[in-house]
């Protein structure tokens, strides 16, 4: 094959993928039809104490109703847009759980993390931390895009869900293409910058800087572990996993035995209770009016491990025993590190106790390991028996590997898996991994207000996103069995990665801002990696001077 063909070859595997899918997810899509009739489950909800509680004085008017699947209805009572109360009804007319939106001061996590001066300090420490001058740089649009991602955060709290969703939307799709254009394109060095760092602290030497930022990240951890563990208001997610945890302890498997009040608290694959068991055997949890402060200390140290992995990934290890990293090399990690701690919906995440904080931290190691597939393949494994979706990432690293480097990555795979598999088997039967599975699909069957396809009526293209995001997969797994040498390029690979996460999250059927701490770790190794080392100086360049000309936009 000539080398424009080999070119071409990704472009062409994934469009065929994506159409071939496309036609497949329409074909096969059958959209869930309500537990109940509309009327009743609307009558039915209005009746609840809760539910009544809140609508008086709200001016409600709009409701929505939602499948949420094929036992219940999801009934949202808004007004102008922002929602007021919300209940799920059975097809009894049987009303579950009631939630007073209104009542509630945050959806969930510390308040503190919302207050609006905290998201500003967070803010504009990512961006000191990310940006670069001469400011027109693509990396400052993409630093600008990704701090767009705290307007959704600020709609959510105020209950403004589809608006949330809406306004992700731009941020996240610019940030799919410029980190598919960076991981498909041509290696190349961006344009000389420096980081806003050097530019505001000109007069400081380059040791004082590291001295000055390692002193910041134990600040930020520091506001981590007060702000996380005395978190009031955890999300449902962690008393789903911990519960399941202790059922584990008890020789029962989660799927179909899970205790009121979650509703399916079970739809998570096996490894994200069994991780948490060693938790569950110190505080056992049962029901949500029992404390699960061990697992928003795990979120917190998840974030930390997180914040390690991505030091790493721009720093690199040390040298030998004996010897340091240059500074400026250990620069450049603390403000990737940094960077990562101080995108302000992750101090959010974190405070909810979400298991979405661990699979960030997961997600960091495995581009961390990325030069040692075999590694890289069994942690993207452990994070694909934790939150499925990595699964969709495990062809990359597997894809330009031949011989006994591939026997050796599917080796770490079944490492990974078999324990698991064991498991289900030990203890649901032979039954135990199709109770897994049924549970859960429930991800991709549910019914849900919370997509860009719901908020802006347009369900009839989501197949079609979704059939392109499985294209964008094949198409990376093509130019990675084509040129083998792109796996090595530990920026373009988190790009890729990048892209595909993003992509999964957009043509979802359900999002919420949480899931952006999936991506921050792998824009913070590709976008807004560097190691600025070698270009960063003291003092501010001249192009920021008034009368320097305009710089172009690249790098």
């Amino acid at each position: 094959m000539t080398a424009a063909g080999r070119q071409r070859l990704p472009l062409a595997a994934g469009i065929v993928v994506a159409l071939l899918a496309a036609v497949a997810i329409i074909l096969t899509h059958r959209p869930q039809r309500l537990a109940v009739q509309r009327g009743v489950a609307v009558r039915a909800a209005m009746r609840d104490p809760t539910v009544a509680e809140a609508r008086a004085g709200s001016h409600w008017n709009e409701v929505t109703v939602t499948a949420i699947d094929d036992h219940l209805v999801y009934v949202g009572f808004l007004a102008n847009g922002q929602l007021v109360a919300e209940a799920a009804v059975d097809r009894t007319g049987h009303v579950l759980s009631g939630v007073n939106d209104r009542a509630m001061r945050v959806p969930y996590g510390d308040w503190i993390a919302y207050q609006p001066a905290v998201l500003v300090v967070l803010g504009a420490l990512f961006a000191l931390m990310a940006g670069v001058a001469p400011l027109r740089r693509w990396r400052n649009l993409d630093v600008l895009a990704a701090i767009s991602l705290v307007v959704p955060v600020v709609l959510f709290k105020q209950r403004y869900l589809s608006a949330s969703v809406e306004a992700a939307a731009p941020g996240m799709a610019y940030l799919l293409f410029r980190c598919a254009g960076k991981g498909f394109g041509p290696a190349r060095e961006p344009a000389a910058s420096t980081p806003l760092t050097a530019v505001v602290m000109s007069g400081v030497d380059v040791a004082r800087r590291v001295r000055w930022l390692r002193a910041l990240f134990v600040v930020l951890a520091l506001v981590y572990v007060m702000v996380g563990i005395s978190s009031p208001d955890a999300v449902d997610v962690i008393y789903a996993v911990m519960e399941g945890a202790t059922k584990l302890i008890h020789g029962v498997l989660p799927y179909g035995h899970m205790p009121p009040g979650i509703v399916h608290g079970d739809t998570y694959p096996i490894l994200s209770y069994a991780l948490y068991t060693p938790l569950a055997l110190l505080t056992p949890v049962n029901s949500v009016w029992e404390s699960v402060d061990l697992g928003l200390a795990a979120a917190v140290v998840a974030a930390l491990v997180a914040a390690w992995a991505v030091f790493r990934t721009i720093a690199g290890p040390r040298r030998s025993s004996g010897e340091t990293r240059p500074v400026e090399v250990e620069e450049a990690g603390l403000r990737a590190a940094l960077a990562w701690l101080a995108f302000p919906s992750v101090l959010i995440t974190v405070s909810t106790g979400t298991t979405d904080a661990v699979l960030a931290a997961m997600l960091a190691v495995a581009v961390l390991l990325w030069r040692r597939p075999a590694l890289c393949a069994g942690m993207l494994a452990a994070a694909g028996w934790f939150k499925f979706a990595p699964f969709a990432l495990l062809p990359l690293p597997l894809a330009p590997l031949r011989g006994r480097r591939l026997v050796r990555a599917l080796a770490a795979i079944v490492v990974v898996s078999a324990p698991l598999v064991a498991l289900l088997f030990a203890l649901g039967g032979l039954h135990g991994p199709q109770a897994m599975l049924h549970a859960i699909s429930f991800q991709f069957t549910r019914g849900s207000e919370q997509s860009v396809w719901s908020a802006l009526g347009i369900d009839g293209l989501q197949p079609l996103v979704q059939g392109c995001v499985l294209g964008l997969i094949a198409a990376a797994v093509v130019k990675l069995r084509v040129d083998p040498a792109l796996a090595g390029d530990r920026a373009r690979m988190a790009a890729l990665t990048a892209a595909i996460l993003i992509g999964l999250q957009l043509s979802a059927d359900y999002w919420a801002f949480l899931y952006l701490a999936w991506i921050v770790p792998m824009l913070g190794g590709s976008l807004l990696a560097d190691r600025s080392g070698a270009v960063a100086t003291a003092a501010a360049p001249a192009s920021l001077s008034p009368a320097a000309p305009a710089p172009s936009m690249a790098g």
